[in-house]
């Protein structure tokens, strides 16, 4: 058991190891001209009880808009590529840009894949019309149900800076899925989304990459209209509070409250799922709702120049209104990560996380630090 566990841990950092060795290699070699643009390539394998084995790619470029714009952050242009061994596939391509001295901000970001994951149904949602107490064992609630989306996504997003480090503008979203289930109780879903909302951000960290001190906080929503040629009418809020505390002595205490609110006619494509986008430790989609919310801490700690560690943990609900709010739905998860310096000019990371929640647990790889998109 021991040996495998060892097999199994070499395979996980292999990635991340084999990026930090080249990386101090061409550290030794002869300073060359400073890049325009500085590339991290990161190959993954990694495996969760919902996908299996998942190998793929990520890629990042860091570069300015505009060349002698010092004070603007580094824009940042992504790739990334995953297949599993459970057939699901997905490219994802997002781009983030500042720009005229940080007085304006972009999001661009668009998407295509086919995803064979999994729902938890309620007995309730499929025999809706059987009298409570009939079905199912005593003491189970439902069963998880397979299916799959096939989906393609445009999403644009524009910020203005209005007075000292606030920013606020507008977002468009075009989507289109199609998801079909496992089971003849669940009809197949086809969903169009055309959205368009507001944004706002205040964001007073002292980087954009590695935050030591400060705050970012987010506010957007994205609003859905039949009469526009969306499939159905909703609105999604979002909300994220990050505070970074310096603990001194390469120590940084982070601490956050996010959530996703889908008030409306909300498609199943159009509701939310714990772990998701935010906490990690969840991966097997039986959490899922109109409302997702999560508070979570981390600490980040850097043991050497390039070297550092994350420790992480926190707790989340998924519930379609306050008043399903209760113990039995409260889900803690803890997690740890290490992290390598991959371009020290720009303090930009890469590493990796493995976290634990209920009954449930996942691998994370990324190129940055967490919450910084």
């Amino acid at each position: 058991m021991k040996t495998a566990l060892k097999i199994f841990f070499c395979i996980l950092f292999f990635p991340v190891l084999l990026f930090a060795q080249k990386a101090e290699e061409n550290e030794g070699k002869n300073p060359k001209k400073e890049k325009r643009v500085n590339t991290v390539i990161i190959p993954t394998i990694t495996y969760n009880n919902s996908f299996g084995a998942i190998f793929g790619a990520m890629a990042s470029g860091f570069y300015r808009m505009q060349k002698n714009d010092s004070i603007s952050p580094l824009s940042k242009t992504m790739l990334i590529a995953n297949y599993s061994t459970n057939k699901t596939w997905y490219v994802v391509q997002p781009n983030r840009f500042y720009f005229k001295e940080n007085i304006y901000r972009g999001k661009l970001v668009s998407g295509l894949g086919s995803v064979n994951f999994q729902t938890y149904l309620e007995w309730g949602d499929l025999f809706p019309n059987l009298p409570n107490g009939i079905l199912p064992i005593p003491g189970d609630e439902g069963e998880f149900v397979n299916y799959n989306n096939k989906f393609q996504f445009v999403f644009l997003e524009f910020l203005g800076r209005v007075y000292g480090q606030l920013y606020v503008g507008g977002r468009i979203l075009f989507s289109h899925a199609y998801t079909t289930f496992d089971t003849n109780l669940k009809p197949d879903e086809e969903v169009i989304q055309i959205g368009f909302g507001v944004s706002s951000e205040y964001d007073i960290r002292d980087n954009q990459f590695q935050p030591t001190k400060g705050i970012n906080a987010k506010l957007s929503t994205n609003s859905f209209f039949e009469s526009l040629g969306s499939t159905d009418t909703y609105t999604n809020i979002n909300y994220e509070v990050n505070k970074y505390l310096d603990l001194k002595g390469k120590n940084t205490l982070l601490i956050r409250a996010y959530g996703q609110i889908a008030t409306g006619n909300v498609p199943f494509s159009g509701q939310n799922v714990v772990g998701q986008d935010d906490l990690r430790g969840y991966s097997n989609g039986k959490h899922r709702a109109n409302q997702v919310y999560d508070a979570q801490t981390e600490y980040r700690h850097w043991f050497k120049p390039r070297w550092g560690y994350v420790a992480f943990g926190g707790v989340a609900t998924a519930i379609n209104g306050l008043n399903d709010l209760n113990s039995d739905n409260i889900l803690p998860a803890i997690g740890a990560g290490i992290r390598y310096l991959a371009i020290p000019k720009a303090n930009i990371n890469v590493g990796i996380d493995l976290a634990v929640g209920r009954e449930d647990w996942g691998v994370y790889f990324r190129i940055g630090e967490a919450f910084t998109r």
